[in-house]
């Protein structure tokens, strides 16, 4: 059985990176690996509906 990769192009800008890098470097994965976690862990909100009155 054989397992797809799929690629996931991310832009940042100089702050996000340095976060993104230390929270790499202080849980000693990579950084696709930390990002991977990050999405895994997310939790999304759905949109309010505006309810007209």
């Amino acid at each position: 059985m054989s397992t797809k990769k799929n690629r996931l192009n991310v832009s940042l800008d100089p702050i996000e990176r340095e976060k993104l890098e230390k929270l790499a470097a202080d849980s000693g994965l990579s950084l696709s690996r930390t990002i991977a976690q990050l999405i895994r862990k997310a939790k999304s909100l759905p949109i309010p509906k505006n309810d007209p009155k």
